[in-house]
């Protein structure tokens, strides 16, 4: 794999060289510079810099400034800025126009701010990679547009040859569609690798809304376009730090909450990287949206809110109810479907809560079908499925009912229950 290039940028030598220190054991090429001027020359197309960390505060070029102008000359160039809280209304300006990925706020924590790179060059790669894949099938369109051309002149005599570069053709554009899975399995790993809360409230909210999405009887390209989003919807999260998304709602400063609202722009922005899912991007960015027009992030109302968004909207509010960081905010089923019927056409869809009612039901009449058993914590096994959430005795949520235990799940809950027991044992699916 090619060594990543990475450029510091900062007026202070003590900062470059601490930044220098933090990374001096990852396989990156570093570069300094202690200006914007400085740094615009280092960028050479046959030499390209994949990151670039550059702070705000800075002599004749602001960081803003300063990454405006690496979007126009490097535009794949991932751009990080250093920043203090009293710039954060610039930067959010920026994050808004697109002009930065992510901010780290000093002074830095190294792990999170290597976590960050890695996370920055591995949506870097992903940008690459759809390039090369979308100029394979360029090339291929190519050759097969001069095919048809030398076709329509001896059609008679070619038949068999145009047949088979019709296969071709159809090939390609199966392998275009399993690269876009391949993309979304991509940015969904990359979702739980950040948060195992995250990963799993979006595994249960694209299927739910896949299920009323089908109930709408929508094409089947638009079921996939909403599939997508739901299972994307929360990527913008990725870009906020552990201890804002940790933190209790109720104690959130005015400033902390402005962040947090704005994961929907920067998932839209993160997802807006490969072209084919542009529409998964606009119902990433709405799904806070209410027909009332009280949601974010741009007080959308009723009809000017896409379906899809929507569709997430509902199944995303709900499953924040019954699921939660802190198990005393948690309500039951009743209460969340109490919430969302005396919201119906003020916050949400009527049609899509009727839908997602009927899920609801379907759901827990599989659970009375299938029965369930209960086992040990050291007994269980990959690929059994959670019959009830899991809970320890002090109240922390391991993971959901119905989520596929994993190898990485099943460590997780043995390493929490020598800390905090699950006294009542597991509940799987018998």
């Amino acid at each position: 794999m090619t060594q990543h290039r990475i450029l510091f940028v900062d007026d202070e030598e003590n900062i470059l060289h601490s930044l220098k220190r933090t990374f001096r054991k990852e396989n990156y090429d570093i570069l300094l510079a202690n200006s914007a001027k400085e740094a615009l020359k280092l960028f050479d197309e046959k030499k390209p810099i994949a990151l670039v960390i550059s702070d705000q505060r800075m002599p004749e070029i602001t960081g803003t400034e300063f990454l405006k102008q690496v979007k126009e000359i490097s535009p794949d160039t991932i751009r990080i800025m250093l920043t203090g809280y009293a710039d954060i209304n610039a930067t959010m300006d920026a994050i808004n126009k697109g002009e930065v990925y992510r901010f780290i706020t000093k002074p830095w924590r190294d792990a999170e701010l290597k976590l960050t790179v890695r996370e920055g060059l591995g949506h870097y790669d992903l940008v690459q990679e759809n390039k090369r894949l979308k100029n394979i099938i360029f090339k291929q369109n190519e050759l097969l547009r001069q095919a048809n051309e030398e076709l329509e002149e001896k059609v008679l005599l070619k038949s068999a040859e145009l047949v088979k570069k019709n296969k071709e053709l159809e090939k390609l554009n199966q392998e275009l569609e399993e690269s876009i899975y391949d993309v979304i399995k991509v940015f969904a790993s990359l979702i739980e690798m950040r948060d195992y809360f995250i990963g799993s409230h979006s595994k249960r909210v694209a299927s739910a809304a896949k299920f009323i999405a089908e109930k709408f009887a929508l094409p089947s390209d638009e079921v996939r376009t909403i599939e997508f989003a739901a299972i994307l919807h929360d990527i913008g999260k990725i870009g906020i730090s552990d201890d804002l998304l940790r933190k209790d709602r109720s104690t959130l400063t005015r400033k902390e909450i402005q962040v947090l609202q704005q994961h929907p722009i920067l998932g839209q922005s993160h997802v807006l990287a490969v072209k084919r899912l542009e529409k998964v991007s606009q119902l990433i960015r709405h799904h806070h949206e209410y027909l009332n027009g009280t949601g974010y992030p741009d007080h959308l109302r009723d009809g000017q809110i896409p379906l899809g968004a929507r569709i997430i909207c509902v199944v995303n509010d709900y499953d924040n109810l019954i699921y939660r960081r802190a198990p005393y905010h948690k309500i039951s089923e009743k209460e969340a479907i109490k919430f969302l019927q005396l919201n119906r056409n003020r916050l949400f869809d009527s049609d899509v809560i009727d839908h997602f009612l009927t899920y609801l039901e379907i759901d827990k009449e599989t659970d009375r079908k299938v029965g369930e058993i209960k086992v040990n914590v050291k007994d269980l096994k990959e690929n059994m499925v959670l019959s009830r959430d899991l809970y320890t005795a002090g109240g922390v949520l391991l993971a959901p009912k119905g989520e596929v235990l994993k190898r990485s799940y099943i460590e997780r809950i043995q390493n929490y229950h020598e800390i905090d027991p699950i006294v009542d044992g597991v509940y799987i699916r018998n």
